[in-house]
């Protein structure tokens, strides 16, 4: 095929070629022919006949369509590559100005291997000025505004327009290129595409890029454009529309960030959360949502319905997407929240319609709340439980004395108070009323005692009081003051009670007058048999001793010296008694004076040594040197170490040891103690010898006679000396009885100190 019918073919088959040019079989299409140097190879009649106002020859025609070499070689590589370019471009003519639509595109290599490029040109028909006016009201009348820009791709001038930026924004355009505009070097990728149409001088429409103004305000543009050609076809730049497009898009900014900041939060919030179109029909829902309803996760995809939702939660044991069944959903009157059960957890459910007619569904889960009320529940009906299972009446009252709570025991107490006549709230001057009427509180005006007994309770309460009620029943009332101000009353039937006491005083009363009276006879019967007594052990010793001459048999000496220690015995008896009586009486009086312990220990030891000789005890004393004296009475101090040695050599077997040892303490005072290898005490029987007549061995044939009183009296008589005794026994090893003096007892000798001598003791 030669190149002449091959580049009318490729002309004839121009997609964008009107029918009118195609049908001029290639005369009134400028059809040109080039190489791969852009030089001219072929041309048709039409191309020719333009050469007379604009010489076509050369490479001039071909580089016109291009910026630059670059942009030419650039063009060259894309039609290499199968690219067809389109555009158009203004021509010089004598009668002025033309408009040329072009097609540029790659012919089929010559059989040498060279490339050829066809540009078929077709003239646009220019407009008239009237349709050009009224094009020019158009534009002026929309939100848009012209622009135009030189060969050297600066603005030139820029239109007013309500949408243009500002001023200073016109300004700022004007004489800058699109390259200038952009924001950095990295954010030139948002125009790269204009750019890239620029450069082959192609129209461009809706082409966004972004700029900042003299005041640094970030502007988002959209420009559309078509190049301008001079005569020769020679690029004269580019006119068209922009649009400031930056409010728009910190309008979608704010959007996607209101939107971002939204799905953040509900992914945020611990509820479970569902949002519904108004078809009922699943938009979006959270995490928490998911995690809660696993169960029915394959359901959960946006444009599920509700009622699948709804069927599956049910089925597969979920919580139900709605407060309520579905047929019941927003109904008038119907509850938009409800309460479901999953296990052992519980959920609240609410729904809200939205403005769009939609809805929001939240699932709270409530099981700690649920858990908490059934607790609150369960305590206050064991509270209720307890007021009413109390034997005693109870009421609260609040700061302001208004009524809190009571039971039901105040009305078994008081028959004129009548159940559910009073209420939470009510003052405590309305039950004080009736019982003031029925007499509780006495005689006299109700009103009056009413406010006397209410500014009683505000200012100064009584913490007990006993009510006497018109049947002769005791109430005692007590009041607790409460953390809030308040008042807490109980009431309890004392009745039983004050009988009790009453027969118990009585019976008191009656021990102590039989008390006195036996210890009056006991006193009184002392002083009647010593007298006769005193005669039996006189006569007895006369006899004994044979004063009168001898009695004949020798039987009759034992039996004299028999009567003088039985009586003897029995003077002894009767003396203690006669101490004990005297001590019950509180008639025992001291006779204090000064004593020297050791003279009283050396008297006591010589009384003390035939009996102890006799069974084959050794008796030992021991004092420390420099002893202080006593202020004590010293027939009695003597009458207690008496006592206590005797009572020990009495139970110590033979071959045993009484030990007497006199101490002065680190507490101070003066320590006496008694020790022995005798027979002992056991524990629980230590309280019952310090107690009078208290015999440890009760039966008939013990084997140690005596009254039991010594260690009682021996007690008795260091208490009056403001001392104590105290008892220490092992069974079978013997028994230590210590008496302690205090120190007010002790009289230094002059330049000797009160101390210890405890640690120098032998």
């Amino acid at each position: 095929m030669t190149l002449r019918r091959q580049a009318v073919r490729a002309s004839m088959g121009m997609p964008d070629q009107p029918r009118e040019a195609t049908e001029l079989a290639g005369d009134a299409i400028l059809t040109t022919v080039f190489d791969a140097a852009g030089r001219i190879v072929m041309r048709n009649r039409a191309a020719a006949d333009w050469s007379v106002a604009e010489p076509l020859d050369g490479p001039d025609r071909f580089a016109t369509l291009f910026v630059d070499e670059e942009g030419r070689q650039a063009a060259l590589a894309r039609l290499a590559a199968g690219e067809i370019m389109r555009g158009e471009r203004s021509v010089a003519r004598t009668g002025g100005i033309q408009r040329l639509r072009y097609t540029l595109s790659a012919l089929e290599a010559t059989e040498t291997g060279e490339q050829r490029f066809l540009l078929a040109e077709t003239p646009v028909e220019p407009q008239s000025g009237q349709e050009t006016e009224q094009l020019r009201d158009y534009a002026e009348a929309a939100a848009d505004w012209f622009w135009e820009m030189d060969a050297t791709l600066r603005f030139t001038s820029m239109s007013e327009s309500t949408q243009v930026p500002g001023s200073n924004t016109i300004d700022f355009f004007v004489g800058q290129r699109l390259v200038d505009l952009a924001i950095s070097e990295d954010e030139r990728g948002d125009w790269r595409g204009l750019a890239d149409l620029i450069e082959v001088r192609l129209p461009f429409r809706d082409t966004r890029f972004r700029c900042r103004d003299s005041n640094g305000v970030e502007h988002h543009i959209s420009l559309s454009g078509l190049p301008v050609f001079g005569q020769g076809g020679r690029f004269m730049g580019y006119r068209g529309i922009g649009r400031d497009l930056t409010l728009l898009v910190r309008a979608e900014q704010h959007a996607a960030f209101a939107q971002t900041r939204l799905i953040e939060a509900i992914e945020s919030i611990p509820e479970c959360f569902m949002l519904l179109d108004s078809e009922d029909r699943l938009v979006l829902c959270n995490s928490r949502y998911r995690e809660v309803n696993a169960a029915i996760a394959p359901w959960l995809v946006g444009g599920t319905p509700l009622a699948d939702i709804y069927r599956a939660s049910e089925e597969r044991g979920a919580v139900r997407p709605a407060a309520i069944s579905l047929a019941e959903r927003f109904r008038s009157g119907a509850p938009s929240v409800g309460e479901a059960q999953l296990g052992d957890r519980w959920f609240q459910i609410s729904e809200k319609r939205t403005l769009d007619g939609g809805s929001v569904v939240v699932q709270t889960e409530i099981t700690a709340l649920k858990r908490r009320e059934r607790e609150l529940a369960e305590k206050s009906a064991l509270l209720n439980a307890t007021l009413q299972s109390m034997q005693q009446g109870l009421v609260v009252y609040d700061s302001d004395l208004r009524l809190r709570i009571w039971n039901e025991k105040i009305y078994d107490l008081f028959h004129d108070l009548v159940p559910g006549k009073h209420r939470v709230g009510d003052s405590a001057s309305l039950p004080m009323r009736i019982l003031a009427e029925s007499g509780v509180f006495g005689p006299g005006d109700p009103e009056r005692l009413v406010a006397e007994r209410m500014k009683e309770l505000r200012e100064a309460p009584p913490p007990v009081e006993e009510l006497i009620l018109a049947d002769g029943r005791v109430v005692e009332r007590r009041l607790t003051p409460m953390p809030d101000g308040g008042l807490l009353a109980t009431y309890l039937d004392i009745t039983q009670r004050k009988r009790f006491e009453a027969d118990l005083r009585r019976a008191k009363e009656e021990a102590e007058l039989a008390s006195r009276t036996k210890t009056e006879f006991l006193a009184n019967m002392s002083h009647e048999l010593r007298t006769p007594l005193n005669a039996v052990i006189g006569f007895a010793e006369i006899m004994q001793s044979e004063v009168f001459g001898p009695l004949g048999d020798p039987h009759y000496s034992e039996y004299a010296a028999d009567i003088r220690d039985s009586g003897q015995h029995l003077l002894n008896l009767i003396n203690d008694l006669l101490d004990v009586s005297k001590i019950e009486f509180g008639k025992v009086e001291l006779v204090e004076e000064t004593v020297d312990v050791p003279s009283i220990l050396d008297s006591c030891m010589r009384l003390m040594r035939d009996r102890a000789d006799q069974a084959a005890i050794e008796l030992t004393a021991h004092t420390p040197p420099d002893l202080p004296q006593l202020q004590a009475d010293s027939r009695r101090l003597k009458q207690i170490l008496l006592n206590l040695m005797s009572n020990a050599v009495k139970f110590t077997p033979a071959g045993g040891q009484v030990t007497v040892r006199v101490t002065l303490p680190e507490a101070g005072g003066l320590k006496i103690a008694v020790s022995d290898t005798g027979i002992g005490i056991a524990k629980h029987d230590l309280a019952k010898a310090l107690q009078p007549f208290g015999q440890i061995d009760s039966r008939m044939t013990r084997k140690y006679q005596g009254t039991g009183l010594g260690l009682p009296l021996t007690k008795s008589m260091i208490e009056l000396h403001g001392g104590k005794l105290q008892l220490e026994s092992t069974v079978g090893r013997g028994t230590t009885a210590t008496l302690w003096l205090p120190p007010s007892r002790l009289i230094a000798a002059p330049g000797v100190a009160l101390a210890s001598r405890e640690s120098r003791e032998s």
